[in-house]
């Protein structure tokens, strides 16, 4: 009989030793699934803090009315300006899209038929999302919607780009790049794409 009862002891506090290690799995289970999900939130707020929406209802009026994605817009004016209306670059690019005035002259002249406006009105962000769109919407359709093709013009010009496609060295279909001769060109494509994925996987746009 005694040594029965040791038996079921023993049987007793195996069962509660398996017990307790089952608990303890469980216990750490759930502490790594609430430190998982308090990192996810964290970085979510990064991408969030990263990726601006700033100008929302400008980007979505113009988004709608020249038939270009949020997202696009959105990553242009992040890899552009990152959001500062006052920027000007060394080449004299100015505000949140980053617009050449000679540009903007000619994209009044092309989509309004006269020149009622001078560079300075790009700092105003309305202004220089509305234009810049305008370029994008014109740049789309002109490279029949390729949209690498189209960033790479807003980037180094039209003009460029229409060589480039013209030469079988650069293009093989005359529609997409398969090589792009000026690094600026090439990294700005990379860093456009790159933010509007961004935009895409953190905001679902």
């Amino acid at each position: 009989m005694e040594g029965q009862a040791v038996k079921i002891a023993h049987t007793r506090k195996k069962r509660r030793g398996a017990a307790s290690k089952a608990l303890i799995a469980l216990s750490l289970a759930a502490l790594f699934s609430i430190l998982a999900f308090i990192l996810y939130l964290s970085s979510c707020s990064i991408d969030k803090a990263q990726y601006r929406l700033e100008y929302k209802e400008i980007v979505e009026k113009y988004s709608n009315e020249y038939n270009v994605s949020d997202e696009l817009i959105f990553a242009v004016i992040k890899t552009e300006s990152n959001f500062d209306q006052n920027a000007e670059s060394a080449a004299g690019a100015i505000g949140l899209m980053q617009l050449m005035p000679h540009t903007f002259e000619w994209l009044q002249n092309y989509c309004d038929g006269e020149v009622t406006m001078d560079s300075d009105a790009l700092y105003d962000p309305e202004t220089s999302i509305k234009y810049g769109v305008r370029f994008l919407a014109f740049l789309l359709e002109r490279y029949s919607y390729v949209e690498e093709t189209a960033v790479a013009a807003y980037n180094a010009g039209f003009g460029a780009v229409d060589e480039w496609l013209s030469s079988a060295e650069y293009s093989s279909d005359g529609l997409n790049l398969d090589y792009i001769p000026y690094g600026e060109t090439e990294t700005y494509v990379y860093r456009v794409e790159n933010a509007k994925n961004s935009y895409k996987d953190v905001y679902g746009l």
